[in-house]
């Protein structure tokens, strides 16, 4: 089991404790607390050179866990679940996010950025979600890519909630593609999916990474849940991927800073 932070490297994120014009001081704190890779926070890719991005990684042995990509969504209103142009440039984006990915040697992460959904509609959002991923579906296996669904609660989406519909989407609606695993996020899942152990043995090989806040999306430890017991649980599963940590920078942005490296080397203890 491996851990890593958010590095944001264009707009500001609440999941992270550094700008994006903080980037190469926010991997170097990642490296001093013992992090093993980082969460990249892309948006769009003007001006972004990738090898470098992955060159200044490898210098301070850093891998990258995931791609994330959910700010295109509100910055630039586009997703899978729009039409016209706007889920053409979410497609193409995710096809940038591929690319990318086969540089950095990571998953992309697929959140926000198929969109929320409309209540009453589930069928057929899945039915056109489903129809408008089969490229991008096509081009991560061309790449080996892992793209991975986030399974994200019923005040943010109206559709993938639960660890299980995530799961049953990828299997029934999508055909079962082996390039696609899940992306669990304990925040999500204290909300929507009650016992957490059940949760972890449905998703079984196809849990990819894992998100980690608190009950209230605080740092880890200040709200009501056991993370010796979930990540107990997960080593017993089997699970050896990222854990990453999306919590928002409370109680207080230098407590995350101070703080990280101490959980980090906790959790360690119980590997």
């Amino acid at each position: 089991m491996k851990f890593s932070g958010t590095v944001t490297l264009q707009y500001e994120t609440p999941f992270s404790p550094f700008r994006a014009d903080e980037y190469e001081e926010a991997l170097d704190w990642l490296v001093v607390s013992g992090f093993d890779g980082a969460e990249v926070c892309i948006s769009n890719y003007v001006g972004l050179d990738i090898g470098k991005i992955r060159a200044d990684l490898e210098r301070r042995k850093l891998g990258c866990s995931t791609i994330s990509t959910g700010q295109a969504r509100t910055i630039e209103d586009i997703s899978l679940l729009h039409t016209n142009e706007g889920l053409v440039k979410a497609q193409e984006r995710m096809k940038q996010h591929i690319d990318a990915a086969t540089i950095l040697n990571c998953k992309v992460t697929l959140g926000l950025l198929r969109g929320i959904g409309r209540p009453g509609m589930l069928e057929e959002d899945k039915k056109n979600l489903a129809k408008n991923m089969e490229k991008m579906i096509d081009y991560a296996e061309q790449k080996n890519v892992i793209i991975m669904l986030e399974a994200i609660n019923r005040y943010e989406t109206s559709l993938l909630n639960t660890a299980e519909s995530t799961l049953n989407f990828i299997k029934k609606d999508l055909g079962n593609p082996k390039h696609m695993g899940v992306l669990w996020d304990i925040f999500h899942a204290n909300i929507e999916d009650g016992q957490f152990g059940e949760a972890i043995d449905c998703l079984g090989g196809r849990l990819k990474h894992v998100h980690m806040a608190d009950s209230n999306r605080y740092f880890p430890g200040y709200g009501r849940l056991d993370f010796n017991e979930i990540v107990c649980k997960l080593k017993s599963s089997g699970f050896a991927e990222y854990m990453s940590f999306e919590c928002l920078n409370l109680p207080s942005l230098e407590l995350v800073k101070k703080e990280a490296g101490p959980f980090i080397a906790k959790m360690r203890m119980l590997l």
